[in-house]
């Protein structure tokens, strides 16, 4: 490459010129041109190297959306004032006339004059009776022939009483059964079984109930004064006389 510096003042040498200063315009031309290549090897070579291309490492965060503000509540209106209502003025009450009291003079208690006490009458007294002695006890005789006596009564009233049911009179049974009961001495039932069967069940019951329900008289005054057992045969019979 060759350089040529111009100079506005200065003018070309006639055609005829040496050689010497033809060469020393390409020396100098040569000189200026190693120079420049110099130049742009020196600046090629300190030029930094290219810096490595480092790789962004995006992070994408996933962000929940903010739910929406609620709607503020509209504020309740209030009611329109109640209107006034003054309330009638009440009546006067009228006066009533005050009762005219009379007051009745309290009459002073009379104070009665009580008696002197009198002395005491002695009064004469009834004379003292003895009580009527007891009556004397029976004798065991007497005692014995009265409960004698009372148990006779007893079996003739139970052999009165007794019912022969129409299911005896039906198989045409017979037979006696014997019933031990007990009486208090106002002749009231304490209890009765039977100490004999007849053999036949229809008899017996039908004796055991005519006992149980027969009345019996209170004991004699000749009689002892507890309870006492006695005993009564009783004969049925469905069979025809």
């Amino acid at each position: 490459m060759n350089t040529i510096v111009g100079n506005p003042s200065w003018t070309p040498p006639p055609l005829n010129t040496n050689k010497e200063h033809f060469g020393r315009a390409l020396l100098v031309g040569a000189v200026l041109e190693a120079l420049l290549v110099g130049g742009l090897i020196w600046v090629g070579s300190n030029t930094p190297p290219p810096q490595p291309v480092v790789k962004k490492i995006i992070a994408i965060h996933m962000i929940q959306p903010v739910p929406p503000k609620p709607k503020p509540k509209p504020k309740p209106v209030p009611p329109p004032p109640k209107p006034m209502v003054h309330p009638k003025p009440l009546p006067r009450p009228v006066p009533l006339p005050k009762p005219v009291v009379h007051q009745v003079p309290v009459p002073k208690p009379l104070i009665a004059k009580t008696p002197l006490p009198l002395a005491p009458v002695a009064l004469p007294r009834p004379p003292v009776v003895p009580p009527p002695p007891p009556p004397p006890a029976p004798s065991m005789a007497a005692r014995q022939a009265a409960l004698a006596e009372y148990a006779a009564l007893v079996r003739a009233q139970v052999q009165a009483d007794a019912h022969v049911p129409e299911a005896i009179r039906l198989m045409h049974l017979s037979g006696t059964a014997i019933i031990t009961f007990r009486l208090a001495p106002s002749g009231r039932l304490q209890w009765a079984k039977i100490s004999q069967s007849s053999g036949a069940g229809p008899i017996d019951r039908a004796a055991l109930k005519s006992v149980k329900e027969g009345q019996y008289p209170p004991f004699s005054k000749d009689m002892a004064k507890h309870a006492t057992n006695f005993t009564v045969e009783v004969h049925l019979s469905g069979r025809a006389s």
